[in-house]
């Protein structure tokens, strides 16, 4: 979906896509663009791009456990990727994935030697990086403030004029980011929907979003629930009162407030927005749990728990790998006529199969170009047939046939 959308912008404009607001998603896309510049075959571009997100990844996790020696904010990293996935691993090319990512690093910044007592001295490059990160994703700034509250409280100095002027900064970098998106169409109804919060919130019981966490939470998301509750008993324990309440309070509030921001939200997307609530849980668990038992035990638990998550996140394969089918089926199926635009009804293929439709003619045409640019066929799904037949070049509004390179798509007509 939005894979193909992001490959096939920087394929034929030879350029970033970038989406606007959320500038910073643009880094993993230097792959498929030298790719392009340097004309490699279109399965390489998008084989070394999909694997690029993961090395995305992975360098960020090196980063904070090799140069800062982070324990906590690198497997944070990995729990935030991992304890609540299933269908989300199959979208990971979301940008709040990524902002996340950078979050980790800064926190595990902050942490060594305790640069958040710096602070008042150097607050502009503070600024300057929660504004970075907050341009990510709106609803980043809940993980952000959760952070700055775990690291004010296991600073045994607790700089609280410190704290304050993050939480100043976290305020006026989320208040700058909020009217900025409203310039952008798309970032707007985001903003609609966060507006519409309160509203929803009154009719949670009834909606979709509500009913498919407490579904999860019995399978999918069961470990982080076994995880959360074990966290708070060794909080309490360990007399963490305040820890206590803050991972609590902080877990509730997001989670009212994502299944209000998306009521009838996909579940691969709904379930992108959850991961924060595994950065929430994973930051004290590994603080006060793992990092304080014999290392052979730690490393014993995350190994049972990784393996189980990556077992659910391939088991999770399996309706992704029927939408693909269907396409690669439905292109077999119109290839051997001589057209290179087709449209079909919505009414007449399987929604549950597609899960979403909008990006169609993005992953046809390249799904059909992979063995030659003569292949190459775009499928457009509407629901109105009548409304868009004679529109051809509609199918792809900023460009035409022939703006598309013949090194990988021939668009002409026979």
């Amino acid at each position: 979906m939005d894979f193909s959308l992001v490959d096939s912008r920087i394929i034929i404009t030879k350029y970033f896509s970038i989406m606007p607001v959320r500038f910073g998603g643009t880094l993993p896309q230097i792959i498929p663009l030298l790719g392009t510049i340097f004309h490699l075959p279109l399965k390489l571009i998008l084989l070394f791009h999909s694997a690029g997100m993961l090395l995305f990844y992975f360098i960020f996790f090196a980063l904070i456990i090799f140069r800062f020696k982070n324990f906590v904010f690198a497997f944070a990293l990995l729990f935030y990727l991992t304890l609540l996935v299933s269908d989300d691993f199959y979208w990971i090319i979301s940008e709040y994935q990524q902002g996340m990512a950078y979050l980790c690093l800064y926190g595990a910044w902050l942490m060594e030697k305790q640069k958040a007592d710096s602070l008042i001295k150097h607050w502009w490059i503070h600024f300057l990086i929660i504004l970075w990160i907050q341009f990510f994703y709106l609803l980043i700034v809940f993980p952000m403030v959760f952070m700055f509250c775990f690291l004010f409280l296991i600073n045994e100095k607790r700089n609280l004029k410190s704290f304050s002027i993050f939480l100043a900064i976290t305020i006026a970098s989320f208040v700058i980011r909020y009217f900025v998106g409203k310039l952008d169409w798309y970032e707007l109804e985001k903003i609609h929907s966060l507006s519409n919060i309160i509203h929803n919130l009154s009719h949670l019981s009834s909606s979709n979003s509500l009913k498919q966490f407490l579904n999860d939470l019995k399978f999918d998301y069961l470990w982080w629930l076994v995880i959360f509750i074990f966290t708070a008993i060794i909080l309490l324990r360990k007399k963490q009162w305040m820890m206590s309440l803050v991972m609590s309070s902080a877990s509730l509030i997001y989670l009212l407030v994502v299944l209000a921001f998306n009521p009838v939200a996909d579940r691969f997307y709904i379930q992108n927005m959850f991961l924060p609530l595994a950065f929430i849980v994973a930051l004290p668990f590994l603080f006060y749990f793992i990092n304080q038992v014999k290392p052979k035990y730690g490393v014993m638990i995350l190994v049972v728990i990784f393996s189980v998550r990556i077992g659910f996140i391939y088991a999770a394969h399996q309706k992704f790998t029927n939408r693909l089918n269907w396409y690669s089926s439905k292109i077999h199926q119109l290839r051997n006529g001589h057209d290179k635009f087709f449209f079909i009804p919505a009414s007449t293929v399987p929604m549950d199969t597609l899960l979403m439709i909008w990006a169609t003619p993005y992953e046809t045409l390249l799904l059909s170009s992979l063995n030659s640019p003569d292949s190459t066929l775009v499928i457009k799904i509407e629901a109105d047939n009548a409304e868009v037949k004679n529109d051809t070049a509609g199918i792809f509004p900023l460009w035409k046939p022939e703006d598309f390179p013949d090194e990988y798509f021939n668009l002409n007509r026979k």
